[in-house]
């Protein structure tokens, strides 16, 4: 099918909802993936500007494969209800998803026609429907510079599919009301303490500071570790911290999101046997936020490997 080239449509896209979406990919080298995209958007004269202020998570019963990708709706749309709750502003503006991993570098047939169905359908909310597409993997240090994307829209009444010219999407520094979770921490930005911080089901779309913290030291200090989100367990953050001796833990970090103070739980997977009574103490800890848990965690470590022994001196292990 030919796409038509469209000037009349704006995005504003902030960085860190891109490296959220890339960060996703990282996560799936093999299969497709994506997820929702959420946000506002002003229409006047046939002049549309979509801004978007959040990405859903593709969801814990996500189907996928290398030529295909179904997101789990039932958990995309209890999500989209949090955010709602407190931001009633917010819409479903469209999906994201990959073609990275099959080399197709356009929306296939079956994705044009889905996206045509939803954007004429009698419940969706907005008279157009905006799709993002990754479309390759390039090896590059810049974290935004990772992937090609290409960027299109449906309008409502309309059976033409339209390509967004490059130049109508800007990359902007702005808070997300939803970062996407799936597979690593978001971009924070410097708004306002950083109040485009994640939230969870639990404690609703609140932004959360500590959050959009925790994402910077991450991204910065932590890059193996990835962050996930289920029903069952809640925010959480998995993944290698490389120790002084050149040797790796696997660590687990999990939010407690059930009292109005946030804190955070640190198990280590599988610890060597030097680090087993590290592995111990530090199970009986809660920490104010991941980032305290991981550095605290990682400096305990170290201070056991080069000690040669557990915990026989607690005090300069956790000092």
């Amino acid at each position: 099918m030919r796409f038509h080239l469209t000037k009349d449509a704006r995005v504003l896209m902030p960085r860190s909802a891109l490296a959220a979406i890339f960060d996703e990919c990282d996560g799936f080298d093999r299969d497709e993936t994506g997820g929702r995209l959420i946000g506002t958007f002003v229409e006047d004269k046939g002049k549309l500007t979509v801004h978007v202020a959040g990405i859903i998570e593709s969801g814990p019963q996500a189907r996928r494969s290398n030529v295909t990708f179904f997101q789990d709706g039932e958990h995309q749309e209890h999500i989209f209800r949090e955010v709602e709750r407190d931001h009633p502003e917010i819409e479903h503006l469209g999906n994201w998803h990959s073609h990275h991993v099959n080399g197709f570098p356009t929306l296939s047939g079956g994705d044009i026609e889905t996206y045509q169905r939803i954007v004429n359908h009698r419940n969706h909310n907005t008279p157009f429907f905006y799709a993002l597409l990754v479309t390759a993997k390039h090896r590059s240090r810049d974290p935004l510079q990772r992937y090609s994307v290409k960027h299109y829209l449906f309008r409502r009444g309309d059976d033409r599919a339209f390509e967004i010219a490059p130049r109508m999407v800007e990359l902007i520094d702005a808070p997300l009301v939803w970062p996407l979770l799936g597979a690593g921490p978001a971009e924070a930005t410097n708004s306002e303490r950083r109040d485009g911080a994640p939230a969870t089901a639990a404690t609703g779309a609140a932004a959360r500071p500590e959050r959009a913290y925790d994402s910077d030291i991450l991204r910065e200090f932590y890059g193996a570790i990835r962050a996930f989100s289920s029903p069952q367990v809640g925010v959480n953050w998995r993944g290698p911290v490389e120790l002084s001796d050149g040797s790796n833990v696997e660590v687990s970090v999990v939010e407690d999101a059930s009292q109005r103070t946030l804190s955070y739980s640190i198990v280590l997977r599988q610890p060597p046997a030097p680090l087993r009574i590290v592995a111990e103490e530090l199970e009986k800890r809660r920490f104010p936020s991941a980032r305290a848990a991981l550095i605290l965690t990682e400096r305990a470590c170290n201070r056991a490997l080069f000690q040669g022994r557990g915990l026989s001196h607690q005090t300069k292990l956790f000092s």
